[in-house]
């Protein structure tokens, strides 16, 4: 089950503390079961893949 399907909102906090937010674009899992998600984030930021 994907519990971020494409074009969900959400959000996260970097590592300076600042709350980004964003648009999930797709998502993938490694071999490992890690899930990566690509975030297509508001303003002028670009996309951001998290793992």
């Amino acid at each position: 089950m994907n519990a971020y399907p494409n074009g969900t909102r959400v959000f996260f906090w970097t590592s300076a503390g600042e709350i980004k937010y964003g648009i999930v674009q797709s998502t993938s899992r490694l071999a490992d079961g890690t899930q990566v998600i690509v975030i297509d984030l508001e303003g002028n930021e670009g996309r951001r893949s998290l793992p």
